[in-house]
Parts: C-alpha cells; sequence; structure tokens
C-alpha cells in the first residue's frame, strides 16, 4: 500500500482526483490540504506517508517554498510536482531540490497514476518532453546556472564581448572571465556554439 496526499487549493480538482484516486487498488489517500500551514500540519499527524504531490501554485506560496520546506523537513517524503506551469527550467530547478517527478496537469489522469507507482519504487517520472534533464542523460544535473551566469550567457549569446560584458555588469574583466569558464564546465562544452546548443537543451534560451 503506498500513503499519498495532495497540497492542491482548487475544490473542483480536489474532487476530480479524489474520484480518479478512490478507486485506484494499491493506493490510500490521507488528505487533501488547501494552504502551506495545513499541509505542514497533516503531515506532522501522517507519519505514514510515503509521497506527497504538490501543486506549484497558491495563494500563501512564494515561488518554491513548499518543495524547499518538504525537502529540508521531511527528506524521506518523496515528492510529485503537479502543475499547469511547464518549463525546462522550473523542471531541471525542482529536481535539483529533490522532487521525484513532474506531472503537468493537461496529461491525463493516468500519469500521475503512473508518476506515484514510479517514484514510490525508487524512480524519477518525467514527461518524456523532459526526459533529457533526468539524471542518467545529465551527469552534472546538480551544477546548475547561478542567476549571474544566466545573465552572462545571454549576453556571450547576444555577442557581448568579456569587456562589454564587463562594463555591462560593472564587473572586472578577470571576474566574467571567471563566469565564462564556469558556464562551459557546468555546461560541459569547450566553445560558445555548445554552450549554445547546451543551453537550448536546457530551456535556458528559446
Amino acid at each position: 500500500m503506498v500513503h499519498i496526499a495532495f497540497f492542491e487549493d482548487h475544490p473542483i480538482v480536489c474532487d476530480g482526483l479524489n474520484s480518479f484516486f478512490s478507486n485506484q487498488k494499491g493506493l490510500e489517500v490521507h488528505f487533501y490540504a488547501k494552504d502551506k500551514e495545513e499541509l505542514y500540519a497533516k503531515i506532522l499527524e501522517n507519519n505514514i506517508l510515503d509521497l506527497i504531490i504538490v501543486d506549484l501554485i497558491a495563494n500563501d506560496v512564494q515561488g518554491l517554498e513548499v518543495y524547499e520546506y518538504l525537502a529540508k523537513h521531511h527528506p524521506s517524503l518523496k515528492v510529485i510536482a503537479f502543475t499547469s506551469l511547464s518549463s525546462p527550467i522550473l523542471v531541471e530547478n525542482l529536481l535539483n531540490i529533490g522532487v521525484k517527478g513532474y506531472v503537468n496537469k493537461n496529461q491525463d489522469p493516468e500519469a500521475l497514476l503512473e508518476a506515484i507507482q514510479l517514484v514510490s519504487d525508487g524512480g524519477v517520472y518525467l514527461p518524456e518532453d523532459y526526459s533529457f534533464l533526468s539524471k542518467q542523460n545529465r551527469p552534472n544535473t546538480t551544477m546548475t546556472l547561478t542567476a549571474k551566469e544566466l545573465i552572462i550567457m545571454q549576453l556571450i549569446i547576444r555577442e557581448f564581448t568579456t569587456a562589454d560584458i564587463a562594463k555591462e555588469l560593472k564587473l572586472s574583466v578577470n571576474t566574467i572571465e571567471n563566469h565564462r569558464k564556469n558556464i562551459f564546465n557546468k555546461l560541459d562544452v569547450s566553445n560558445v556554439a555548445g554552450m549554445v546548443r547546451e543551453a537550448s537543451k536546457l530551456g535556458h534560451i528559446n
């Protein structure tokens, strides 16, 4: 038996999920939490939980704070992101926090069921479009680009010289060069063309 719970603040969505999962063998839904304080309290009351499905957007939530809280305070609790938002950068960030699966709300309910089964068995679930983000395909998955590196990468792509970037960001030329080397190392490339190719794969550029 897999013991699961949901963080979801839309009653209609909750009703649909409840209708679908109430008929699934081998699963037991313990609760639906509609705000983060309720979520945190109910997790403490239900220490039998194996897995929780967490929506990204809620009225009392900023950014990825719920995922970060769960990773810090309940590291053994497996988490699946369930959201209408879609972005490779978002999914990459979720994976690096420790989220074990990503399901878009536009997918069929069976996809969420498949994700629960895979994650509960120790796997990581991603839709086919995001399979390139999996750890087996990205050995350096934990080495994400920083906000500063993303800015510098965008300027390099726009054909700014190192001196131009230094002037634009009010940093030294040596600092820009160090950032440039870090970007190349993290993306495992040796030139700008390779950087553009890998950055595009990861959704950092269009």
